[in-house]
């Protein structure tokens, strides 16, 4: 039985599956970290323009702040976390699609960017992430892009 989820193009459980043992063999076997354990993919966009690599992620409802953007030059990770604001009370579900709680998304970056360049926007639920293509060095540490608004 095909879902509606497969028909959108959707992430399957075993392409969740699959990821985590990539990501596991290209750590040299070392336990996957916490991050790959989460319970919800937010659905992503990468691709490159002439000047820049960029990330766009559809993460309606959150909280900016509750938004942590971190790169190396060589991998963008994004995580965070929504909270549910259903009222509270007993509730009978007849559908339930909308995640909540923690999040996770490790997304190589391709193409040599200039990490330092990084910018992070959320705006209209979706949230922006751009890094300018070129050199600047050596890239090694991670650093924190601030997310702004607009």
């Amino acid at each position: 039985m095909i879902t509606h989820e497969l028909l959108r193009g959707g992430s399957r459980p075993s392409d969740d599956i699959f990821e985590i043992l990539v990501t596991t063999f290209r750590s040299g076997g070392q336990s996957v970290s916490a991050e790959d354990d989460l319970t919800w993919r937010p659905p992503t966009d990468v691709y490159e323009t002439e000047d820049a690599f960029v990330v766009q992620m559809d993460l309606s409802g959150m909280d900016p702040s509750r938004i942590e953007v971190l790169t190396d030059g060589d991998v963008l990770v994004v995580r965070g976390s929504r909270r549910d604001i259903a009222p509270p009370g007993k509730k009978h579900y007849f559908t339930m699609e909308i995640s909540v709680g923690p999040f996770a998304r490790r997304i190589p970056i391709p193409v040599q960017v200039r990490a330092k360049s990084a910018e992070a926007r959320y705006r209209n639920g979706f949230l922006f992430v751009s890094l300018e293509k070129g050199v600047d060095g050596p890239n090694g540490s991670r650093s924190r892009i601030d997310v702004g608004q607009g």
